[in-house]
């Protein structure tokens, strides 16, 4: 399983790869609460509604303030019998995560440059510093005992693009970019978004989820990467480069629908089978997230038609995001019970199925 099971203790040795099984997977997303007898009510009901693993995120903050809280979070969810998932929620602004970053703002080094010269405020995934901060990130999560580590839509930093013409900014070039796309191409990087700089980025990208992937199993973890659902020069756009890392056991992306979307069904539908048929070529696990904030009051079935869909084209791992409807935040859902009944419902109608 990873670094712990409930009520066991670290397993020998690193973990295979995860072959495709039948076994049902439930998860959801849960955030904003570190006080340890306040989160155990929220996994009852989180056990209840059917999940069998909670995705917990493991912000910066979390990391420098609250370390006692969160193992006392995590232990308490091992004793309910679900998996423990942790998200490295908004680090370095280089994963998904509506959170700051302090790291940006104290190594100013590590901030990606864009193409006109500016500091973003965004880590570089190929700096030194920043990988060295990762990797007491991921050394933290062993020691708080999860069993896997979720890569949250690792990217460069996301600027407006179109697809008839090319953006006006992009990024990464600061230095550890410039002279890595130099050692690679023997030539110096550009400054505009070239075709061969385009791949430059999505190499890097794949080469630091490998990387992370990799120093995750030397802790005895699994991990699961999610890839953002569209295209750009900011992430990572052939898949099947990340679903082949030899490393990585679970493989995934999030479609979430905008509000009023129309054809909810084959929508998420084109992106589970993209990861169902991926999974199989490459032996990984496949799953999908739902979306589970900004649904209009009165269109929670899309949620049961999203994971009908993904059920329907092989997906038995599926994860919501996040906890009743993201209830704490700006971009909640508009009737946060009526989005948990509706999940909860639809992940006890999957218990209740055979295959």
């Amino acid at each position: 399983m990873g670094g712990s099971t409930p009520g066991g203790g670290a397993q020998s040795g690193p973990p295979r790869g995860i072959r495709n099984t039948p076994m049902l997977k439930l998860g959801v997303s849960y955030y904003g609460n570190r006080i340890p007898w306040r989160v155990k009510e929220d996994l009852k009901e989180i056990k209840e509604a059917g999940c069998t693993y909670v995705v917990h995120t493991f912000s910066e903050e979390d990391l420098e303030f609250y370390l006692p809280a969160m193992a006392e979070i995590v232990n308490a969810t091992h004793e309910l019998g679900m998996e423990v998932w942790l998200d490295p929620w908004g680090v370095g602004q280089a994963f998904g995560g509506e959170t700051y970053s302090s790291l940006i703002a104290k190594e100013l080094s590590v901030r990606q440059i864009s193409s006109d010269g500016a500091s973003l405020p965004i880590a570089c995934p190929n700096h030194p510093l920043f990988r060295e901060f990762l990797l007491k990130w991921i050394q933290a999560g062993a020691k708080l005992k999860t069993d896997l580590l979720f890569w949250d839509e690792p990217h460069f930093i996301i600027l407006p693009e179109r697809e008839d013409a090319p953006p006006k900014l992009w990024a990464c070039r600061c230095p550890v970019c410039q002279e890595l796309f130099k050692q690679r191409t023997g030539r110096p990087m550009p400054d505009l978004l070239t075709p061969e700089v385009r791949a430059f980025k999505e190499e890097c990208l794949v080469e630091c989820t490998r990387f992370l992937c990799d120093a995750t199993r030397a802790e005895g973890l699994k991990s699961s990467v999610c890839l953002l659902p569209f295209k750009s020069s900011s992430t990572v756009n052939n898949w099947s480069k990340v679903a082949q890392i030899p490393s990585l056991g679970i493989f995934g992306t999030d479609p979430y629908w905008q509000p009023h979307q129309r054809e909810i069904g084959s929508f998420v539908g084109r992106f589970a089978k993209e990861v169902k048929a991926l999974a199989d070529q490459f032996g990984k696990e496949g799953m999908l997230w739902i979306l589970n904030f900004k649904i209009p009051k009165g269109e929670e079935g899309t949620i049961t038609e999203a994971l009908e869909a993904g059920y329907a084209q092989g997906i038995r791992n599926f994860a919501a995001w996040s906890y009743y409807g993201a209830a704490p935040m700006n971009l909640r859902a508009e009737d946060p019970a009526a989005v948990w009944k509706t999940l909860s419902a639809a992940y006890q109608e999957f218990h209740r199925r055979k295959g």
